[in-house]
């Protein structure tokens, strides 16, 4: 899989996501317009964005269950939610979904990428954490990164992957490839919840 320094656009207006399109790469930033949550999902298994703004009301997928899939699979991708149907039940809703931030419709575009920025100013990733790791080690002039950075990454492995499972441990312990004991024993040594 590789992620590409995008942001999504996902929205059944057209026109909005053209608007948008423009504002953003004015701005500099790289987009990927999607019609719906459907098509977007379609590509989720090859490409990932670094931000994802969807509109809650599309035909097919919602933009809130779109943010509830993304959420369980990839926690560390902020999502702007966009309606026009600015009631409290949706921002709630949005909010409750692990959404980064709720953008009404109509938005002023310079507010919009100000957000946009604001969440690929928050997202870092676990090759960012790590590189930057090793970075800071490399600056000091010590020696031995893999033994150092063992733990480190096994920290960031683990954490990653139980966001991934929704927290079940079993599961998390299947994709890493260790029996739960390892699992257990190693969130212990880690010191992670």
């Amino acid at each position: 899989m590789t992620r590409s320094s995008q942001v999504w656009v996902v929205d059944d207006d057209a026109s909005i996501r053209w608007v948008l399109e423009r504002a953003l790469i004015d701005a500099g930033l790289s987009v990927r317009q999607f019609g719906n949550a459907d098509e977007a999902m379609g590509v989720v298994d090859h490409e990932l964005p670094n931000v994802v703004m969807t509109d809650i009301r599309m035909p097919g997928r919602s933009g809130l269950e779109f943010l509830e899939i993304l959420g369980d699979r990839f926690p560390e991708i902020p999502v702007i939610v966009m309606t026009a149907y600015t009631d409290l039940d949706s921002a709630v809703s949005a909010y409750r979904g692990g959404a980064f931030e709720y953008l009404p419709k109509p938005f002023d575009l310079d507010e919009a990428t100000a957000l946009v920025k604001r969440a690929l100013a928050r997202r870092t990733d676990w090759q960012t954490a790590l590189r930057r790791s090793v970075e800071e080690r490399l600056a000091v002039g010590q020696a031995n990164l893999l033994g150092d950075l063992g733990p480190e990454f096994e920290r960031i492995l683990l954490r990653a992957t139980l966001a991934f499972t929704g927290g079940r441990k079993q599961e998390a312990a299947r994709w890493i490839g260790w029996g739960r004991n390892t699992l257990t024993r190693k969130l212990k040594e880690l010191e992670i919840d």
